[in-house]
């Protein structure tokens, strides 16, 4: 069976270490946008939308070449955000493990420290204020078109 592992947290919490060490798999996420050809981080929030797009793209190319394993590491800290995942599993017919990391017992302020795309405090504590933890029961829809 062909598997799409969801890896969400807040920034600074794991993710990408759990698909790297725990999963042996290199994940996707929708940080990678923002590399250049010489593997700098350029964070342009007016492109976050592009960001997540390509990400989404680029899994689904992988999945509908029959790629056994794919793991995305975004923060998907709200149902409508792995909505889009979920259906592209149910397309190409791939079980979906969601594996949820929070904060991994970690402060906000352990997070803002960790994280290694210069995530602001102020967005981490954001982030874990929407935070879903029962995210099945979340609404799928994104709040724009709500």
């Amino acid at each position: 069976m062909m598997k799409l592992y969801l890896i969400r947290g807040l920034s600074g919490s794991g993710k990408t270490t759990h698909a790297k060490k725990v999963l042996d798999l290199l994940p996707l996420a929708a940080d990678d946008y923002f590399y250049d050809e010489d593997n700098v981080y350029n964070f342009d929030p007016t492109q976050l939308a592009t960001a997540h797009q390509e990400c989404q793209r680029y899994t689904g190319s992988l999945m509908s070449e029959g790629t056994p394993k794919v793991a995305v590491t975004n923060t998907f800290s709200c149902r409508w955000e792995l909505e889009p995942y979920l259906q592209l599993a149910e397309k190409y017919e791939y079980e979906v493990e969601v594996i949820d990391l929070f904060d991994g017992g970690l402060t906000d302020e352990e997070l803002h420290g960790r994280n290694v795309h210069g995530v602001p405090l102020t967005t981490i504590r954001a982030m874990r204020e929407r935070w879903e933890h029962d995210w099945e029961s979340g609404n799928p829809t994104p709040p724009w078109k709500r």
